[in-house]
């Protein structure tokens, strides 16, 4: 792989990684650790096979809402069935929503965008460089924003107590 390419891999990455930390820290009191993973998570799309083709590559299926949704449903569905209390189930499908929703929305912004209405092969994007260097130091910024927010005032109760009944 190219340096340049790695380069822009790595910030990519990076970058869904602390958004989706960050929005799960801030929003939630889940395990932040949630976000870095299922922030992540979309992208494990390049570990298929290039032979697998459509929806199997990268922006296929698991860069869509209909991914999302069954990931976030079958989470809280195994943790109910541990006997997980139930507000703490919400708690944890409000983190892994916050983490994968923060990586479609971002990947929706790009040139590329994402398959909305998945299994139908539609994209639509407005074309932003949002893993451009101006974006990603606005997402990280942002980030940074959000976490610093939550640890002074934790003013974001009243959110989470309308996110978790």
């Amino acid at each position: 792989m190219e340096p340049t390419r790695f380069a822009f891999l790595a910030g990519a990455f990076a970058t869904h990684a602390f958004v989706g930390y960050a929005l799960v820290r801030g929003v939630t009191d889940a395990d932040p650790r949630l976000g870095i993973v299922f922030g992540l998570l979309p992208d494990a799309d390049f570990l298929f096979p290039a032979a697998w083709g459509w929806p199997f590559v990268h922006r296929g299926i698991t860069h869509t809402p209909l991914f999302a949704l069954a990931l976030v449903a079958g989470c809280y569905a195994v943790a109910r069935s541990r006997r997980v209390a139930v507000a703490r189930s919400r708690r944890v499908a409000v983190a892994i929503a916050l983490a994968i929703g923060s990586h479609l929305a971002i990947d929706s912004l790009s040139p590329m965008g994402i398959d909305w209405l998945f299994p139908l092969e539609t994209s639509w994007s407005p074309g932003l460089a949002v893993h451009g260097p101006v974006a990603t130091a606005l997402l990280w910024a942002t980030s940074i924003g959000l976490l610093a927010w939550r640890r002074d005032a934790r003013p974001v109760e009243w959110l989470r107590r309308r996110l978790v009944r």
